[in-house]
């Protein structure tokens, strides 16, 4: 009934910007894929099959949401309340509120019912931060704050403390100076295309064209 709708948020940082993008799910559709082409099993608390039972086969879960037969990932701290479930729940009503509803949009249940048409509704809002005082200022007090957090008392064992969006940054820049990585089913999958459109033998040297 519910998507894996993500919630984001930004504001500028230094030296990083303070980035957040989470899934209302205990994971997102995208890792299920991953899992998929690497042939790996989901961990057990990911998902429900279609008849509410623990499933480790992603392929099995992708299907259901595809075909809307029931089942599918859990939302953010899994199933029932001892471990917040609800919370998940929650975060996932708010999404669909503030998106299908608000617009008059089509809600997570009915996305991709009309063949060729996904009618995703979404919401974006934009804050000037300089509304609430001097941008300089507000922005200097979250760098500060998040500079206290890095350098706060770390867990046995861990070397350092993660801003959110840093790994993203600095991944951003290892692929900037080293390349994409590229998954072998996913070459698989962009040979198939590239065969389809006709242009299969132009692949290879567009691929080299954008190495690093």
């Amino acid at each position: 009934m519910l998507g894996t709708n993500p919630i984001a948020f930004a504001m500028p940082a230094q030296p990083t910007v303070f980035s957040f993008d989470g899934a209302t799910t205990v994971a997102p559709r995208g890792k299920l894929e991953v899992y998929v082409k690497r042939g790996k099993e989901i961990p057990i608390g990911w998902a429900l099959d279609e008849t509410g039972a623990d499933c480790d086969d992603a392929a099995r879960i992708l299907d259901n949401i595809i075909h809307k037969t029931d089942g599918g990932i859990l939302p953010l701290g899994g199933s029932g309340e001892r471990i917040s479930g609800y919370k998940g729940y929650g975060y996932g009503m708010l999404c669909e509120i503030a998106t299908a509803i608000l617009s008059g949009g089509t809600t997570s249940n009915y996305i991709y019912k009309t063949p060729g048409k996904a009618n995703i509704a979404q919401c974006f809002i934009a804050l000037d931060h300089g509304m609430f005082g001097c941008k300089a200022e507000i922005e200097a007090h979250l760098s500060g704050f998040l500079q206290e957090i890095r350098d706060s008392a770390k867990a046995d064992g861990q070397a350092r403390i993660f801003i959110l969006g840093e790994k993203e940054a600095e991944a951003k820049a290892r692929i900037l100076q080293e390349g994409v990585p590229l998954n072998e089913k996913t070459y698989a999958e962009m040979q198939m295309i590239a065969t389809y459109t006709g242009t299969a033998d132009l692949l290879p040297a567009y691929l080299e064209s954008q190495a690093f």
